[in-house]
């Protein structure tokens, strides 16, 4: 990691792109459903979970100790058929930018671009936001990103450039169903929540804007985590479950724990800060262990840090925003204030920004 050649941003040192978050939202839409962890270990282990994770010797409090998760959203109970009838990335989406686009006092026609950010997109080839700015009444560029969980990280990225060359709004919606690849059969089917995140990125006039950015690539273990199967499906990939989201480590755990250090150096590196000036970190929420090494390899103590695992679980690229959500909700983030965030996971694909709010 040492070694790469990761350009974009780094001569940006002493200019700061003009950009500000004007509204941030979040989605959860009637239709889905609050899961306990004890709902989950009825699905992974029976409706006598209890006496069945005796005879295994599994601890009930094992899975919130080791990942971090008391509860999660789910549209559909994983394993389970996708039905028509299911909300999708599409309709979280739309809950959550119809929600930061009120707490920015804006509207939809406001917007001079629109991202939209999943990794399980409901359409196999039409953009998701094309039909979503149908709906909303986006009449302005859209299109989707995707690349693993640091998509919102490159969606901030691009969508600041955006606004440095002429754009005055630019709306970032994300959303992701995960209960629809979940395996029901094996312990990942803790982790993942569903979720639908926002935020409007506006022109700033005032000192408000990006001090440093920084995203990278390496894609040597990109099988690593995701769903194998190919498309369109085959049968023989059905009859295997490759449809299910998949996780190994053959080296990638590594690597992202070293990208959770690169992260930070690169940033404080191009901007010209230190911890100290760091009021409040906004990580992206994969697991315990992860959010207490991104701390620390950022030198910022747990309670800068926002982390909102145990009540999400690990929503993919849209953790990240509703993180920032709630770090605006409580207040954490004020006028003046400079702030981190810092995204890694599939791909892999990992980065960084700091803003001045």
């Amino acid at each position: 990691m040492d070694e790469r050649n990761a350009r974009a941003g780094s001569e940006m040192r002493g200019r700061v792109l003009p950009v500000r978050v004007t509204g941030c939202g979040i989605g959860f839409p009637a239709g889905g459903k609050w899961v306990s962890n004890e709902e989950v270990h009825a699905l992974r282990f029976g409706p006598d979970w209890r006496t069945e994770m005796a005879r295994q010797g599994a601890d009930p409090g094992y899975y919130e100790a080791k990942l971090g998760v008391r509860r999660r959203y789910w549209v559909q109970r994983p394993g389970q058929e996708n039905s028509p009838d299911a909300l999708t990335a599409m309709d979280l989406m739309s809950a959550a930018a119809t929600h930061a686009l009120a707490n920015a006092s804006m509207k939809a026609s406001d917007m001079d671009a629109m991202i939209c950010v999943t990794i399980t997109s409901p359409f196999y080839t039409t953009a998701v936001a094309a039909r979503l700015a149908q709906q909303l009444g986006v009449q302005a560029p859209s299109f989707d990103l995707r690349t693993g969980c640091a998509t919102g990280i490159f969606a901030l990225v691009i969508a600041a450039q955006l606004i440095d060359g002429g754009a005055r709004n630019v709306l970032i919606t994300a959303g992701d169903t995960t209960s629809k690849i979940l395996d029901p059969t094996n312990n990942t089917v803790y982790a993942g929540g569903d979720a639908g995140s926002a935020i409007v990125l506006s022109r700033s006039t005032g000192k408000a804007g990006f001090l440093a950015h920084y995203i990278d690539t390496d894609g040597t273990f990109s099988a690593q985590t995701g769903v194998p199967g190919l498309l369109p499906p085959t049968r023989a990939d059905v009859e295997a479950k490759r449809y299910y989201l998949e996780y190994r480590d053959e080296g990638k755990e590594a690597m992202l724990d070293g990208a959770w250090k690169r992260i930070p150096d690169e940033l404080y590196a191009r901007s010209g800060l230190v911890a100290k000036d760091i009021a409040c970190y906004v990580p992206h929420q994969a697991a315990k262990r992860q959010l207490a090494l991104a701390a620390k390899e950022a030198d910022i103590p747990e309670a800068r840090m926002v982390n909102v695992l145990g009540e999400y679980a690990n929503c993919g690229p849209a953790t990240i925003f509703l993180a920032l959500h709630r770090a605006f909700e409580e207040d954490r983030i004020n006028s003046g204030d400079r702030y981190m965030l810092g995204a890694a996971g599939g791909g892999l694909s990992w980065g960084g920004v700091i803003m001045e709010h």
